[in-house]
């Protein structure tokens, strides 16, 4: 396998410090790895970061580009919170460099971009659903949130109204460690049978999301982890003022924000959770699974 690293080249687009983490873990296996969109990062030299003139050459020979977990929206940005400037992929010199047959690894691609990079010939693969990265990211992810709840209230999470809306890996770890530290929890979820039954397993109050906003004015805090929105304008005006929203979901987030500015709710947008609290452990995870999925997919194997 060592061979193998020699002769692949990896441009590293935006991130934070697992970006980071990964970029030197790749250099060490052998792999020609850059990285752009670092300019008031002190984790590398300066003779590091790719110069933005750069990117367009550096993007064309490379056979594999990474991009954050957070993904690419509808506007083409990828998420990168120490760059001069925002990275888009529709930045012309930089889309056009891209080569036929050319892996992309992101958490997630908007549908428009999918559709123009297939045209192009381009390997996309979303990191997102790859239970090793989500399944653990889901843990740092769901501390991160917990500790911003904390920070930003007057209340306690013991006997608060917590409410969590998506009952998937973060949603349940969420709601779990809530009803640990002695919360009233309420998961509110699409479907009735089934999860409904696994939520009151677990001692919490199941609610369906066509009636979140009938009982959404109990909650102290909302933690949402669905990436649509399902707290609308309808469901917002029945929010308490002192109220506050943590929304850790992917693109597009589950809150109306522009409502929610306009009604003066606190509303927390969180993405990159992990490489915010936990970047050691969150970085472990990207160098421990990367590589391997990189490998699977350009020899032709079976993906992880």
């Amino acid at each position: 396998m060592k061979d193998f690293w020699k002769n692949i080249n990896i441009a590293i687009l935006g991130g934070d410090r697992r970006e980071v983490d990964l970029y030197f873990y790749l250099k060490t296996l052998g792999a020609g790895a850059y990285i752009y969109g670092f300019d008031y990062s002190d984790l590398l030299s300066d003779s590091e970061k790719i110069k933005t003139e750069e990117l367009p050459e550096i993007v064309s020979f490379s056979d594999v580009i990474i991009t954050p977990l957070s993904g690419i929206d509808a506007s083409g940005e990828i998420y990168a919170p120490y760059a001069a400037e925002k990275i888009l992929l529709s930045h012309i010199p930089v889309l056009s460099s891209i080569r036929p047959k050319t892996l992309l690894l992101a958490g997630h691609v908007h549908s428009y971009w999918r559709n123009i990079l297939f045209r192009k010939g381009v390997i996309f693969y979303e990191t997102s659903y790859v239970d090793e990265i989500s399944i653990y990211g889901a843990i740092p992810t769901s501390e991160g949130a917990l500790q911003y709840a904390m920070m930003n209230t007057d209340i306690t999470i013991h006997n608060s109204n917590s409410f969590v809306l998506g009952f998937g890996r973060c949603g349940k770890i969420i709601a779990e460690t809530l009803r640990a530290l002695g919360a009233d929890v309420t998961v509110a979820v699409r479907q009735k049978e089934g999860v409904t039954a696994w939520i009151e397993a677990f001692k919490m109050t199941p609610l369906l999301l066509s009636d979140l906003p009938k009982e959404i004015s109990k909650a102290d805090i909302v933690f949402n982890t669905i990436p649509a929105v399902v707290l609308d304008e309808t469901a917002l005006k029945n929010m308490k003022g002192s109220s506050l929203i943590i929304d850790i979901a992917s693109y597009p987030g589950g809150v109306a924000m522009a409502s929610a500015q306009r009604m003066g709710i606190r509303t927390m947008n969180l993405p990159g959770l992990p490489g915010k609290v936990a970047p050691k452990t969150a970085g472990k995870i990207l160098c421990r699974v990367y590589p391997s999925l990189i490998y699977s997919i350009l020899k032709g194997g079976k993906h992880l």
